[in-house]
This record gives C-alpha cells, sequence and structure tokens, in this order.
C-alpha cells in the first residue's frame, strides 16, 4: 500500500494539470464574445478567405455572400487582458443572424489558419525580414495574411525606405503599442496595416498618404 502512494499522488497532480489546461477543439465552441457582432459588424477587423487567401474587410456587406459563413472577428480596439489568447481567434457565421447577432466561435488560430490554406491550395504568406532594418524610424503594424500590408511593405522597398514589420496577432506587445500609438495621433483603426511613418500614423495602405509622410519628413532645401 506504502508503495502505491506515490503513483496515487502523481495521477492526482496529472489531473489536476489537465483541469488547468483549457482546450477548444478544432471547430470550435460556441461563445460570447467580448464585444458585439451584429449587422454589419461594422468597427471590427473581418477576415474572410476564397481560393485566393485571406481578405480584410471592415463590414458584411463587403463580404461576398458565399464567404459569409466563416469570418474572424477581432476588434483592436480591445486592450491584451480584454482580448483573446493569441493562440484562438473569434470566427462569426455572418451568413444569417441567430436572434440579435451572429452566432460566433471560439477556435484555435492553427484550425483557422488550416482552412485557409486548404481553402487557397497554398501556404498563407510570411512577413519578409527583406528590408527590414531593426533602427528604422517606421513601423507598418499588420499580420501576415494581410495584402494591404505586403503592398505598404512593396511601396516603401521601392523607395528605398527602411521600416520594421510588426505582427499584432503574434508578436507580445506590438497590438497594443499600436494600439498607443494610434490613439496618441487620434486615430481609432478598424484593420490594418497601421503604419508609423515617423511619428505620423497612417491607417490602412494609403498612397497619398504616404507620399505626403515621406515629402514632409525630407529636409528643407539649403537656401
Amino acid at each position: 500500500m506504502r508503495a502505491a502512494l506515490p503513483l496515487l499522488v502523481s495521477v492526482t497532480l496529472a489531473l489536476g494539470c489537465s483541469e488547468d489546461t483549457e482546450v477548444v477543439p478544432d471547430e470550435g465552441e460556441v461563445v460570447t464574445p467580448p464585444f458585439e457582432v451584429s449587422g454589419e459588424a461594422e468597427g471590427l477587423l473581418l477576415v474572410w478567405f476564397d481560393d485566393e487567401g485571406a481578405h480584410a474587410a471592415s463590414r458584411r456587406s463587403e463580404i461576398p455572400e458565399g464567404h459569409r459563413a466563416m469570418v474572424r472577428v477581432d476588434d483592436l480596439t480591445l486592450s491584451p487582458e480584454e482580448g483573446l489568447d493569441p493562440s484562438l481567434v473569434y470566427v462569426a457565421d455572418l451568413s444569417r443572424a441567430a436572434g440579435d447577432g451572429y452566432e460566433v466561435r471560439r477556435m484555435p488560430r492553427e484550425a483557422f489558419d488550416a482552412r485557409v490554406e486548404a481553402a487557397s491550395a497554398r501556404p498563407a504568406p510570411v512577413a519578409a525580414a527583406d528590408g527590414q532594418d531593426p533602427d528604422a524610424d517606421v513601423i507598418i503594424y499588420g499580420a501576415s495574411w494581410c495584402g494591404a500590408c505586403r503592398q505598404a511593405e512593396a511601396f516603401l522597398r521601392q523607395r528605398n525606405i527602411p521600416f520594421v514589420e510588426r505582427d499584432i496577432e503574434r508578436e507580445p506587445g506590438a497590438r497594443q503599442a499600436m494600439m498607443e500609438a494610434a490613439r496618441g495621433a487620434g486615430v481609432n483603426p478598424s484593420g490594418i496595416p497601421v503604419i508609423d511613418f515617423r511619428g505620423t500614423i497612417i491607417a490602412g495602405f494609403d498612397r497619398g498618404a504616404l507620399e505626403r509622410a515621406i515629402q514632409q519628413s525630407q529636409p528643407a532645401a539649403p537656401i
């Protein structure tokens, strides 16, 4: 009996550890997110996908009808404490309303990403490190799937402007840094990229705004 005690203790400890670890199934579980998902879902970052990969939208009507059943939803204004474990995402069925809103599931990020990759038959794009400078004073806050973020990066590379790309979904502190910089400039972004161009905050990939920021940051010609 005495020899069995260590085994009993180890089993008890193992059970205790398993209870502290939350396991979310790949198909997700229906939950109530910490933000409202109803109507056009405006003010949220909406990520839908098709055979070309993932795309961002700012309202439900921008998403083709056949691709509204599985849409990632996120509120960029939430602080890390109010948000979600980075390994999980909220996914809404925007094809039909349920009561006052839409059904929302919480699922592993890897499970959602796998569905995007399967639909597009190619891996999700990875942010390129080429051209990045750790001492750069231009920051692109974005995500690996964001096409507009890649366009902004290409735009800056063409003009030989060094930058740093920070992934708000995978890099600790990046999302909070983005929102603090945006709020400090009086900007309330609902999507990405958010570009900090030497202190000027630009929401989205706006060529005109970037061109103006470049011109304004250049030293004045001597008289």
